[in-house]
């Protein structure tokens, strides 16, 4: 019996290690085709059962990918290692990556995991710091396998583990129930495999087993295998054809040199060629990816040439590149003339060879226009642009380069005269300015300021523009011109013009003056300019330089309209209208009746004295009384008060253009005197008289914070009714809400407590033991918001139980309990209800049960019958 125990463990050992074997590197997997790549991080699969029972279990692969049949990568990072529902295996870690890669010339992948540590049956089996595998298959070259392992430990030791070495077999005592002398057996290997074709690598392979002593008879159970970053991949087929299907840029300088970039498929690194009209580029790299390639061009003569891209799988239909003229073959035998204006528009000739395909010329830079060549290439017409006076390089441009064809030399503008020299600083006078290089004048500007109407004569010599208006005394004037300007200093001088006022900013203000207003017009003199206000000097007047607007501040005035009038040496304005606003500082407060009244507001409040003409309003501590009113005279203010906190407050006049203080109102707070009746039933309902003070405006009446009903405020303010809201028993605030400050009374009513809950029925009086059955239960004294149930030792918050408004029934659902007898009771703030009887009831028990008995005579056949079925268990499994 002992051997046959043995060989039944050693197949299906055996039957699990074929079957971890097909999930190892060292065979491609079965799907494995050119070009695949794969590669997994953590893969787990143990199990073993003692007497039936599992005392091992645990099933997993972390981190796992394909490269995508179609190409490209497949990834997955930062996965955690963990084995939920694992019995008797703990794993810990990271896979930090797993990558595979398929490509047109290449495959590869990798895996990469950190700080694993793996724990059977309570034993540290394992630890790890990094594990990685690598693989890579290349069209071309060697296929290659790398692992990488760190900082290993089995069963707390530090160990190594060789690439293709000979494995690491290691035992520890376990404990398992059933099993005598337990020891956990692994063996650990570490694989790097490459072929032609493909490779493959697993860092840590781990193949674990039990053995022991099970009723005596020494066993071996396998319990399957442990991978730690595996990676495999299969070199790609043979190269298909090559496309090309675009080339970027598709044109170049004749001189070659160019890095061109060729798209397109199939391009292999190391053996590809690229052709200009069959003459071969220099310098070709092929992207890994086989979808692109760089070159750079030889030199060729202008004109359209095929590109061609050669592989060992074939060539590529042509593209088409432009080699284009770069100037390198020009040569210039002249450049006449070889001067003119800085304006330009100088007719340049430039003769020599080699000018075919020319597209420009520039002068420092700057593109020449009417641009020709001659059928020949022999000479260019171009004509010159603005430039700055001095000597400007001619270059030649072609679509590819550039070719230097001389100096040419910009000669400056000139100004002999300006005829008149002087005008009015207004502005308006027409000017005739004679020089040299006029042609092409945008502006003419005196002081820096443009006059307007400029008529350039066609010779370029004169021009005639009108004067702006400008400050009293000489300014330059200036040609402006497409390149140097021609300057006439100090070459017109402005003289003394009556001035004119068309508009002043703002346009009214307080009586009391100080106000700083801005007058617009023309021919103001800086230091030599005043501005009255119905004959009155305003002060501080600044005149902007211009002569077309000044500051003055206001003197003060009398409220109504005044003339404002500007006055220089060279005269005076027609006036402008300005409007003096009252602003409250003639305003004389002699009475405020009454000065005082609630906080609520509406007090009617009198206000004698005078100066009041022209207010708008009245103010308490800042906040607009109502009702405003002033009589003709200006002699008596009226206002209601606005609502305001208890104290004095700030009485304030408010006019156009000020303000003006009007003495103090003291707001008094409102009162409570009685609340009658002073208490009543915290169900509520009470209808409560309360007196007192200042209660006009009332919008709410509380009790303890909660609003009570039907608020009937008495005109007079002294008294109101409202009906009392349930409440907590005993003494809560009583509050009048208003506008203004509240009226309080602490303490100012007590509620007291109703009878206890009382209990007569309940519907239904049984439910399941899992709950959710609706119950009802009726009787008296049930109070809304307030009420709780308590069932099978459960309470019922307030929120989950609803009473009808007569307070006579309970309406909840029933918690889960085991099935038993049990009560219900009820309790408000006044009490606990008697108790009911309610029955948890079970549910119907659906199934079946097996006993094994195994009597003293069969108990080994028991036995082997079980081992027989644990074993055929474990293949059906692989």
């Amino acid at each position: 019996m002992q051997s046959t125990l043995k060989r039944v463990a050693s197949v299906s050992l055996a039957a699990l290690l074929g079957t971890a074997g097909g999930l190892a590197v060292t065979a491609a997997p079965a799907y494995a085709a050119p070009g695949d790549a794969h590669a997994r991080g953590v893969i787990v699969d143990l199990s073993a059962e003692v007497l039936g029972i599992p005392v091992i279990e645990a099933s997993a692969v972390i981190g796992s990918v394909d490269a995508p049949p179609a190409g490209g990568t497949d990834t997955e990072t930062l996965l955690d290692i963990t084995l939920p529902g694992a019995i008797g295996v703990a794993a810990d870690g990271t896979v930090l990556e797993v990558s595979a890669t398929r490509g047109p010339i290449s495959s590869s992948a990798s895996s990469s995991v950190a700080d694993v540590s793996l724990d059977i049956l309570g034993v540290n089996v394992l630890t790890a710091s990094a594990v990685e595998a690598a693989v890579s298959c290349p069209f071309v070259g060697p296929q290659t396998a790398d692992t990488t392992l760190t900082g290993l430990t089995v069963f707390g030791l530090a160990e190594v583990l060789i690439p293709n070495g000979p494995s690491l077999d290691v035992s520890a005592a376990v404990t398992v129930p059933g099993l005598v002398g337990a020891m956990l057996d692994v063996s650990l290997s570490r694989i790097e495999t490459v072929t032609a074709d493909s490779a493959a690598a697993a860092t840590i392979v781990l193949t674990a087993s039990l053995s022991g002593l099970l009723l005596g008879f020494p066993v071996v159970i396998p319990v399957g295998e442990v991978i730690i970053a595996e990676a495999t991949c299969e070199r790609p087929a043979a190269p298909a054809p090559p496309t090309a299907s675009s080339i970027d840029p598709d044109s170049g300088p004749q001189s070659g040199g160019q890095t061109v970039t060729i798209t397109g498929s199939g391009f292999v690194p190391g053996d590809t060629a690229v052709t200009f009209d069959g003459l071969p580029a220099t310098d070709v790299v092929v992207d890994p990816s086989g979808t692109s390639l760089t070159a750079v061009t030889p030199a060729h003569a202008p004109g359209v040439v095929d590109v061609v891209v050669t592989t060992d799988g074939g060539s590529t239909d042509p593209l088409a590149y432009t080699y284009l003229a770069d100037g390198s073959d020009a040569v210039v035998t002249g450049l006449d003339p070889d001067f003119g204006p800085t304006s330009g528009g100088t007719t340049v000739t430039i003769t020599g060879s080699g000018f075919a395909g020319a597209t420009g010329v520039t002068f420092d830079g700057v593109a020449g226009t009417g641009f020709a060549v001659n059928p020949a290439g022999t000479e260019i017409t171009v004509v010159t642009p603005p430039g700055a006076a001095g000597p400007a390089d001619v270059v030649l441009v072609f679509p590819a380069g550039t070719a230097d064809a001389g100096i040419f030399t910009y000669v400056p503008p000139t100004i002999d005269s300006v005829v008149p020299d002087s005008g009015p600083n207004t502005g308006g006078t027409t000017v005739t300015v004679t020089g040299s290089g006029f042609t092409g004048a945008t502006d003419v500007t005196f002081g820096g300021v443009s006059g307007t109407d400029v008529v350039v004569d066609p010779s370029g010599t004169s021009l005639t523009v009108v004067t702006p208006p400008g400050p009293v005394g000489p300014v330059d004037v200036v040609v402006v011109l497409p390149g140097d300007d021609a300057v006439a200093p100090d070459g017109f001088t402005y003289v003394v013009a009556p001035p004119t006022a068309s508009s002043i900013d703002p346009d009214s203000g307080p009586q009391s003056g100080g106000q700083t207003v801005t007058i617009t017009g023309s021919g103001f003199v800086p230091g030599d300019t005043a501005v009255t206000f119905d004959g009155l000097p305003a002060t501080d007047v600044v005149v902007d330089p211009s002569g077309t607007s000044l500051t003055a501040v206001t003197p003060a005035h009398a409220p109504g309209v005044v003339d404002v009038v500007v006055t220089t040496d060279g005269g005076s304005t027609d006036p402008l209208a300005y409007t003096y606003l009252a602003d409250g500082s003639d305003a004389v407060v002699t009475g405020l009746d009454p000065d005082f009244g609630p906080t609520s507001g509406g007090t009617t409040v009198t206000i004698t004295g005078s100066g009041f003409a022209g207010a708008t309003g009245v103010t308490f501590d800042g906040v607009a009384g109502t009702g405003f009113a002033v009589n003709p005279a200006g002699t008596e203010i009226t206002v209601v008060t606005p609502p305001g906190a208890a104290g004095p407050a700030d009485v304030v006049l408010v006019f156009p253009a000020g303000t003006a203080d009007a003495g103090i109102f003291t707001y008094v707070p409102p009162t409570i005197d009685s609340v009658v009746p002073d208490s009543g039933p915290n169900t509520g309902g009470t209808t409560v008289t309360v007196t007192g003070s200042g209660f006009t405006g009332a919008t709410d009446v509380t009790f303890g914070g909660v609003s009570g009903t039907d608020v009937v405020v008495d005109p007079s303010g002294t008294s109101l009714t409202v009906v009392t809201p349930p409440g907590p028993v005993g003494p809560v605030d009583v509050v009048v809400v208003l506008p203004g400050d509240d009226a309080v009374a602490p303490d100012g009513f007590t509620y007291s407590g109703g009878p206890a809950p009382a209990i007569d029925s309940v519907d239904p009086g049984q439910g399941p033991a899992n709950g959710g059955t609706t119950v009802v239960v009726g009787g008296s004294g049930f109070i809304p918001g307030q009420t709780t149930v308590t069932i099978c030792g459960k309470t019922i918050p307030a929120n989950k139980v609803t009473v009808n408004s007569s307070g006579t029934s309970v309406t909840f659902v029933a918690p889960p309990c085991d099935v038993k007898h049990t009560t219900i009771t009820v309790t408000t703030p006044n009490g606990t209800s008697n108790e009911i009887a309610f029955r948890y009831v079970g549910l119907p028990v659906t199934g079946s049960a097996t006993t094994n008995l195994i009597t003293s005579g069969g108990a080994l056949v028991a036995l082997g019958i079980s081992l027989l079925l644990l074993t055929r268990r474990r293949a059906n499994r692989a």
